[in-house]
């Protein structure tokens, strides 16, 4: 079973615009042409704060709540639509306005749920991941349209957690033996796309890892299959020494150890997941972070101790944002 060559982490800035997510494919479609590569999404930006929002909503205005509802499916069928038909060929655009209903419907029975019988922390672990589940099927059509053999995937069959709902463990034995066989079970071409941030108990109830979890979920996934690097793209050129939109003395870090990495993680300075790291370094696998506005930027390399001398080459040429239609 030959190792993905990078393992991709595109997060919801990445995800959210068209000409942004046109970047996203041309990277993994090139990439592809190297060696196997397994791409781990987010919600696209700001649409899980917009889930939150509604919950809370409906959860605050009881005499509202079929408008609140009614708008949050609205307000989700008109993103992803939109952005569909200006990523997507007609036909697979309408493809995957099906999928989009399916999911939109599936929305609407855990909130009827909620009605019924009260709020639980399932049922809000329920209604966040519908982000994720609206991003990766988008990609995945847009993937085939590029030219990829790019498979439906479920991250609630692969990721297996406890029932901690909003910060939910990962059985990483369980996990490990569904991934492993999953990915084993792909073609050798396949460009797999997986939901980041979620997860499922033994029994099937949908889970998330927690704020910042895609980050988490694609450290899993490179450590799992003992992928060469994790590359995570985000709006930012890299890590810097403090906010850049907030300090304008913040400095761009070029590279880093994992040890340093860790004590900035563990201080809350570099905004992912506190448990993204530990995977990598267990399994010796080098991180990069890059910016989806400048893909031919070098980033910050996040190196373990072990490889402190070796530079990692990102997998793929540079790209520019408007290198397809």
């Amino acid at each position: 079973m030959e190792p993905p060559h990078v393992v991709y982490k595109f997060g919801g800035t990445s995800v959210g615009t068209a000409s942004r997510f046109r970047t996203v494919i041309d990277i993994v479609r090139r990439t592809a042409r190297e060696g196997r590569v397994v791409v781990i999404v987010s919600a696209q930006g700001k649409v899980t704060r917009r889930l939150s929002a509604a919950l809370e909503a409906f959860a605050t205005q009881p005499d509202n709540r079929p408008d609140v509802v009614d708008a949050l499916v609205e307000d989700l069928r008109a993103r992803h639509q939109s952005q569909a038909e200006d990523v997507l060929s007609p036909e697979r655009a309408a493809l995957y306005e099906d999928i989009m209903e399916e999911r939109l419907e599936a929305l609407r029975a855990v909130f009827g749920t909620v009605e019924r019988n009260g709020f639980t922390p399932a049922a809000r672990d329920a209604v966040l991941a519908t982000g994720e589940q609206l991003s990766v099927p988008m990609v995945t059509l847009a993937l085939r349209e590029a030219g990829c053999t790019a498979p439906l995937c479920d991250a609630t069959a692969l990721v297996v957690t406890d029932a901690t709902f909003g910060e939910a463990n990962v059985d990483r034995t369980e996990t490990t033996e569904r991934v492993r066989a999953w990915y084993a079970g792909l073609s050798p071409d396949a460009v797999p796309v997986v939901a980041g941030f979620i997860g499922a108990t033994v029994d099937g109830r949908t889970t998330t890892l927690g704020f910042e979890g895609s980050d988490y979920s694609a450290a899993l996934f490179a450590s799992i299959l003992g992928a060469q690097c994790l590359t995570r793209y985000t709006d930012v050129d890299g890590l810097y020494t403090a906010d850049p939109e907030t300090d304008p003395t913040a400095q761009r870090l070029d590279r880093l150890s994992m040890e340093e990495a860790f004590a900035r993680t563990e201080a809350g300075r570099l905004g992912m997941h506190p448990k993204t790291l530990r995977p990598l370094a267990e399994a010796g696998i080098p991180m990069q972070v890059r910016s989806i506005d400048a893909p031919d930027g070098t980033g910050t390399q996040i190196v373990p101790a072990d490889r402190s001398n070796v530079l990692f080459t990102p997998p793929v040429e540079a790209i520019a944002p408007s290198s397809l239609p």
